[in-house]
């Protein structure tokens, strides 16, 4: 960490790199430091300037490499014909989905009736994404929002699906709303933000979120609060916390639930009879208190089914009568040491799909014969990365796929057993048949094993030769499972490796994983994911000068510190929408919802902790870092762009110091968020962090295979 007197801050250099910035403000006095580039979290359009300049700079060193325009090619055609679909829910006779194609490039949103053919229903305008739609449960209407530039911000509109024309209704400042519908098909619940403006923090802007009960036709400020924390907890009820209101249509309760957590641990469940539904006057009452341990839950007629972690790591799952919550619960069934990563139900019977020590299990729970767990059997070995189902029918969708699989969605009918492709999604012909992956395990500082994953070709000879791309998240819980990429082909057809580290922090072993990488054990992420890089060096899959990585929003944490710990061990490292200085992270949109996650800066022990794992306030002057490429969206609501700049400002400040420093190339995009708006977005970066990784692991000298 920079540490200089007054005096000398008062000199600092004129350059691009300094703003100078004295002793920091808002942390506990034994724990002040020193902030150059405060300013850029208090002047927004200074430093989206200052961001948008070394754009254009490093927009000429990307534009320049003579692989970029290859890349593109290769990747179009790689792509190009590629379409999706995703997000399905059956209403009623019609089915809803958002679907792209290689001429429309971009999700919209169409409706395919029982009797019918497909009809377009939203299309969004040049600029605008679909952000989040809910059909009500006759599939007469759908509650939509568009954003603006990856903003995560919209209205709810309503459209009528017959017509295909807008109600008059619209509400303003959704992010996350969860729209649900009422049984009536008339009215529905959802989350709206208090406020537009706020004067004071960022995280004003994300405070205080309530539940409100919409009925059509009626002005949004007309609609009434039924939930939020204050009713519950009064004036100790916490402002960040995440609640939400559930409904089922086949059943006479509502659901509602407080969390603390980004993650969703430990929610708080409360239940009302539908008809006492009543705004404020609500009568809730606790069914389960949120040290019970209960992660997911879903609740069909009487039945609620809860998912709670255990002293295993692992969940248990059982269920017990709302209309007679005193009988004892029923147990289902336990798994140790897993996620779980899908849990629905349809009009018969429970489906859950989890990880039980290493093996993935699609599984199938009959209402009434919950002791008799049946198997879901699965046409390949591959990850089921969503359930579609709908409490109407007895089928289920779901989609599976692998590191070298494309995705396909099955239909499963528990009648007769039976698993067949839908081709809802059109086949596609990638061929990944000459590589291969290997899980593997690698010994953490802790004597731990982390999981990793590594993609490479067939028959590839071990001689530290290959570049390497490692890549980590490891937060919330949030598990790294299979999911196919095509575009890694571009790095893979190059001779590249792809690694994947399941650090501690995510959920890939269960609860206890997660908790191992969490607030006060953040640290060990970061050592899981240097071991993982140690064991790609020592096991000759590549050597230091070979070896990137990169992760994105919480992952930024993992890849900023590791370099900044063994900078020698990474050629480079690209970090997107990055968290870099977590003891500012309260003052970004999202900061006062991760206190959970990653720790308070409010308290010593706090601010000790954050400390650890803040990349930028670790950065040393004299040290020769790797390249770095940071990418921000300038209408990023969770993650403030300047936490990018700050940690790039400061690089450049030590590289200027530094003989044969290595490059830092910053790039904002102005019109996305914490994640691209369109499919071209995305694809332009990811064009961009790969041809800037093939400069940095080959001098710039290199033969691109067509």
């Amino acid at each position: 960490m920079l540490k200089r007197t007054i005096v000398v801050v008062s000199l600092c250099i004129l350059s691009v790199l300094l703003d100078c910035e004295a002793l920091a403000d808002g942390v506990p006095r034994s724990q002040n430091i020193m902030d150059h580039y405060r300013w850029m979290e208090a002047d927004q359009d200074r430093t989206n300037e200052w961001l948008q300049r070394r754009t254009i700079q490093a927009r000429k060193t990307i534009d320049a490499f003579p692989w970029r325009k290859a890349f593109e090619k290769q990747l179009n055609a790689i792509v190009g014909a590629e379409g999706s679909l995703s997000h399905i829910y059956d209403a009623g006779e019609s089915r809803f989905y958002l679907r792209s194609t290689p001429e429309f490039p971009y999700q919209r949103l169409f409706v395919k009736r029982k009797s019918g053919g497909e009809k377009l229903l939203i299309d969004p305008p040049i600029g605008m994404g679909i952000h989040f739609f809910s059909p009500s449960h006759d599939g007469r209407y759908v509650a939509y929002g568009l954003s603006e530039n990856g903003s995560e911000i919209a209205s709810i509109n309503i459209l009528d699906v017959e017509s295909g024309a807008d109600l008059s209704d619209s509400i303003p400042r959704a992010r996350y709303p969860r729209i649900v519908w009422r049984s009536d098909n008339q009215s529905f619940f959802y989350k709206r933000l208090p406020s537009e403006k706020h004067d004071g923090l960022a995280s004003e802007r994300l405070a205080g979120e309530k539940v409100y009960l919409h009925h059509i036709g009626q002005a949004y400020k007309a609609d009434v609060v039924v939930f939020d924390s204050a009713m519950i907890f009064g004036r100790n009820a916490n402002r960040y916390d995440n609640v939400a209101v559930y409904s089922s249509s086949d059943s006479d309760w509502l659901l509602a639930s407080i969390s603390p957590s980004i993650s969703g641990y430990s929610s708080s469940i409360f239940a009302v009879r539908a008809d006492a539904l009543n705004g404020r006057e609500t009568p809730w009452v606790k069914i389960i208190d949120s040290e019970e341990n209960v992660y997911n839950f879903i609740f069909s007629g009487k039945w609620l089914y809860l998912a709670r972690y255990n002293s295993s790591s692992g969940y248990l799952v059982t269920r017990f009568s709302l209309d007679e919550p005193h009988i004892s619960e029923e147990k289902i069934l336990e798994w140790s040491n897993g996620e779980l990563t899908g849990f629905t139900t349809s009009s018969e019977a429970l489906y859950v799909t989890y990880h039980d020590s290493g093996t993935r299990r699609f599984v199938r729970v009959a209402f009434n014969d919950i002791g008799h767990v049946q198997d879901v059997p699965l046409p390949f070995g591959g990850e089921v990365t969503a359930l579609f189902s709908s409490i109407e029918k007895r089928e289920v969708l779901f989609t599976l796929q692998s590191w070298t699989n494309p995705p396909k969605i099955f239909r499963y009918d528990p009648d007769n057993g039976s698993v067949e492709n839908t081709n809802l999604i059109s086949p596609k012909s990638y061929d990944f048949s000459d590589y291969e992956v290997k899980e593997t395990w690698v010994t953490s500082k802790d004597q731990v094993r982390v999981p990793l994953t590594i993609i490479h070709r067939r028959g590839m000879k071990l001689d530290g030769s290959a570049p390497t791309w490692l890549s980590a998240y490891g937060a919330y819980g949030v598990s790294t499972f299979p999911y196919f990429d095509p575009s890694s082909l571009i790095w893979l057809r190059h001779g590249g490796v792809i690694a994947i580290a399941h650090v501690r922090g995510g959920g890939e072993l269960g609860p206890a994983w997660h908790e191992g990488g969490r607030a006060s054990n953040k640290e060990n992420s970061i050592f899981d994911f240097i071991k993982c890089a140690e064991y790609l060096v020592s096991s000759n899959y590549t050597k230091p000068a070979r070896l990137v990585t990169s992760g994105k929003s919480a992952g930024g944490i993992i890849i900023g510190m590791a370099i900044v710990q063994r900078p020698e061990l990474f050629a480079a490292a690209a970090i997107d929408v990055g968290i870099l200085n977590t003891t500012r992270l309260d003052q970004t949109p999202i900061g006062p919802m991760n206190v959970d996650e990653f720790g308070s800066p409010a308290t010593e022990q706090g601010m000790r902790d954050l400390r650890k794992i803040d990349a930028y306030d670790n950065l040393k002057d004299g040290v020769r870092y790797p390249a770095v490429m940071l990418t921000v969206g300038l209408n990023d609501n969770r993650i403030s762009p300047w936490q990018s700049a700050k940690f790039a400002a400061r690089l450049d400040e030590i590289a200027s110091k530094v003989k044969e420093s290595n490059p830092v190339l910053v790039l904002a995009e102005n019109n996305a968020g914490h994640s691209s708006s369109t499919y071209a977005q995305a694809d332009a970066k990811f064009l961009d962090i790969v041809s800037f990784f093939l400069w940095r692991t080959t001098n710039g000298v290199t033969k691109i295979k067509e």
